[in-house]
């Protein structure tokens, strides 16, 4: 099964449940130190990534569906390499690190 990771981000490959909620789509993470953003962008000129993108909710859990041909969406990051996210179904699951002191979420 392959995933994306990008920092505290992990898009996991999955199959979208039947009765999710859609959602605008909107940032996949924001960082909580340095306010900036896992985010979806649209490498097709003149292609809004609502066009490319659609996001649900269900029991606190997002899931992405991207759609269109290999390339056309990529996962961006101030501070991280730039991932290309190819078409299929996700759900992106926030990552946590594991210490002699408990489990955490990774602050990113």
């Amino acid at each position: 099964m392959k995933c994306i990771r990008q920092g505290d981000v992990m898009l996991r490959k999955t199959v979208i449940p039947a009765d999710v909620q859609r959602i605008a789509v909107r940032p996949i993470a924001l960082g909580e130190r340095t306010g900036h953003s896992h985010n979806l962008v649209s490498n097709v000129v003149e292609c809004p990534i609502e066009n490319l993108v659609e996001m649900y909710e269900k029991d606190g859990q997002t899931f992405i569906r991207v759609l269109g041909d290999p390339g056309d969406i990529s996962l961006v990051h101030q501070q991280h390499k730039t991932h290309p996210v190819e078409p299929g179904e996700y759900v992106y699951v926030p990552q946590v690190e594991n210490s002699d002191w408990g489990t955490r979420p990774v602050v990113d």
